[in-house]
């Protein structure tokens, strides 16, 4: 994620994204076989690219609840990731971060 954001052209964008990064993240995964295995089968199984993939990958041995994307692609495929995390014992769901605050504000009503 750090190498997507380093080419983030805009440099107030790249600031702000940069401080969404430090405040929702809570671990930094490390590459392994472990990553680069599952990120393969989000490729393959799933139809994303190696980049998307290895962001999923990493946020399932993060152990993270939620995926906030705005990246259409990853969007459509979002029940082929949810379903192949769960398969492999993670909890992963891909939201749009609109709809991630609208049901989380549902939630608390």
């Amino acid at each position: 994620m750090k190498f997507e954001i380093e080419h983030i052209l805009d440099p107030l964008k790249r600031k702000n994204v940069r401080g969404f990064e430090r405040i929702l993240s809570k671990a930094n995964v490390a590459s392994s076989r472990r990553l680069i295995a599952l990120a393969r089968e989000f490729s393959s199984k799933c139809s994303i690219g190696s980049l998307d993939a290895l962001h999923l990958a990493a946020a399932c041995l993060g152990k993270a609840d939620f995926l906030l994307t705005c990246d259409n692609e990853i969007l459509s495929n979002a029940v082929c990731i949810e379903t192949l995390a769960a398969e492999k014992g993670y909890r992963l769901k891909v939201r749009n971060p609109i709809n991630y605050l609208q049901e989380s504000w549902r939630v608390k009503k």
